[in-house]
């Protein structure tokens, strides 16, 4: 099974986990990565910019999109929660694919709240936004601390 790891982080929180994911599976990268960076002030970034996106629906451009996602059977999806749910590149990153069909998403994702209804947010939206993709729960905050054991079950460890 080949997997990709694509992810998403604006602090480095959510990089180092797909770090250790990418060590511990030997999976392919990806940044999902706002074509336009965002600000580097907390303050803009999330009650400004972060917010009228998720405000408007946005579906702001990436940088570089990956090719394609047909030579991947799974992906492990990473990012940090923001207002909710999945920043709204990680949407623009699954809708740039018109084809997930026989794709296996992991959602990954860590936020400063232990809100569990923000995590369900997160993959129902991403269901949406991945059309034809088995997208389902990976780990939330305190689990991604038990990701060997996450990643053995689920077959992804090397």
């Amino acid at each position: 099974m080949k997997t990709l790891i694509a992810w998403f982080s604006w602090s480095g929180t959510t990089e180092k986990i797909a770090e250790d994911l990418q060590k511990k599976t030997g999976a392919d990268m990806f940044r999902i990565e706002r074509k336009i960076p965002y600000s580097t002030d907390y303050k803009t970034c999330a009650y400004g910019e972060a917010a009228e996106e998720h405000k408007n629906n946005s579906r702001p451009a990436i940088k570089g999109p990956l090719s394609n996602i047909e030579n991947y059977d799974a992906v492990i999806l990473a990012f940090p929660i923001w207002w909710y749910t999945a920043p709204t590149p990680v949407f623009t990153f699954l809708e740039s694919f018109p084809v997930w069909k026989g794709k296996k998403i992991y959602i990954v994702a860590d936020a400063y709240s232990d809100n569990t209804k923000q995590y369900e947010n997160s993959v129902r939206d991403s269901r949406i936004s991945a059309q034809g993709a088995e997208v389902v729960p990976g780990m939330y905050n305190e689990e991604i601390r038990k990701a060997d054991a996450w990643l053995k079950k689920e077959n992804l460890i090397v």
